[in-house]
């Protein structure tokens, strides 16, 4: 089976707020040794909402170049100003990245004819490959897979989508409309325990987060789906399962893998972008015991 599995990468910080780049380029090297197929970059869990145009220039620049090609690097380009999405989604293009992301807009809701024409707008000036990011728990509202199918129809461009959302109703429904007349559009699924639900349904992988706290895990997981292991699909659907224990520590989830990646050793610390809140000793307690109930090093 085709499987993918991309880790939208954590954005690391000092104290003071600016980025810390060190650190940010061990956590690449952790995941591309432990055998990771992609990083996206200024995902939800990268705050790239709490950042400004120049902090991500450096920090998009800063991960094309670490990573080089070794592989996939995805850039996400989201932007609630309208007018900086395709300059710098096509800065992006230029310094290397593979593709870039776009979530839809939030704030309001919008409905399919609005949709269609935002990003029918920004993919006809994008020089490069483009992903939707589909996440209605952030934006209120869920794009259709008949927009979806609609756009891919008149961009070549349009590689595929992140769809993030608990169930697999909406994500089986995209897989059904886009892939069975465009086989080669990538439908990714947002949340790590619907890994192996989206491969076996037809879709090409996950987009999740828990993999920057185990991206071991997460390989295998992955390539026991590439090689048709039912037992190793399962004891990894399982642990899996389990470790989503994290999710449920805090009300954010942006510190709380920052912190399990420190406890890991991976970076120093879990500092977030204001007004994300510190993790609690008692928060980092629990994510301890998470982890060393699965037998994870901490």
């Amino acid at each position: 089976m085709k499987a993918n599995y991309i880790t939208p990468a954590v954005t690391l910080f000092q104290e003071d707020g600016t980025l810390d780049l060190e650190s940010q380029g061990k956590l690449f090297e952790h995941l591309i040794a432990n055998g990771i197929d992609g990083i996206l970059v200024q995902g939800s869990i990268g705050e790239f909402f709490a950042m400004n145009l120049e902090m991500r220039k450096e920090l998009a620049g800063f991960a094309i170049r670490s990573i080089a090609h070794r592989v996939r690097c995805i850039i996400g380009t989201a932007s609630m100003v309208e007018s900086e999405i395709v300059p710098y989604s096509n800065w992006c293009l230029e310094q290397g990245a593979d593709a870039v992301m776009i979530i839809s807009p939030y704030y309001f809701r919008f409905d399919d004819a609005s949709l269609f024409r935002f990003y029918d707008e920004l993919f006809s000036q994008i020089h490069g490959a483009v992903y939707i990011y589909n996440f209605p728990d952030r934006t209120g509202y869920s794009i259709s897979p008949q927009v979806v199918l609609e756009l891919r129809r008149k961009h070549d461009n349009l590689k595929g989508i992140k769809d993030t959302i608990s169930g697999m109703d909406h994500t089986r429904e995209l897989i059904k409309a886009v892939k069975s007349e465009f086989p080669d559009f990538e439908v990714f699924s947002g949340f790590d325990d619907n890994a192996a639900h989206n491969v076996l349904s037809g879709g090409d992988g996950i987009i999740g987060g828990l993999s920057n706290v185990v991206p071991e895990l997460c390989s295998a997981w992955i390539r026991a789906m590439r090689e048709n292991d039912a037992e190793g699909i399962a004891a990894g659907q399982q642990q899996i399962n389990r470790l989503f224990d994290i999710y449920a520590v805090g009300s954010l989830f942006v510190p709380i893998i920052k912190e399990g990646c420190r406890l890991r050793g991976v970076v120093g610390n879990s500092i977030c972008t204001k007004p994300i809140p510190e993790v609690t000793a008692e928060q980092t307690e629990e994510i301890r015991k998470i982890l060393a109930r699965e037998g994870i090093t901490v």
